[in-house]
């Protein structure tokens, strides 16, 4: 059997399709298709939600493109 933290990371695992369900079921459809975006595209977007630093990682690139995007349109 896998280890909780494994079936956290972005792929179709039965934790992440139980979460996506039960997200659904509760009326918190915004928050499943999130939860589909995230198996779909985590990877991608350096997201794992297997490994605790991931979140803080994640936000700081998010933070950087931010400024970047900021500075880069305050120029024009």
């Amino acid at each position: 059997m896998q280890d909780l933290k494994q079936q956290l990371a972005p792929s179709w695992s039965p934790v992440n399709i139980g979460v996506t369900v039960v997200l659904f079921l509760m009326g918190a459809w915004p928050l499943g298709l999130l939860m589909i975006a995230y198996i779909v595209w985590g990877t991608r977007l350096g997201l794992d939600l297997g490994t605790p630093q991931t979140l803080s990682v994640f936000a700081q690139r998010i933070t950087t493109a931010a400024k970047a995007a900021k500075d880069s349109f305050s120029k024009h």
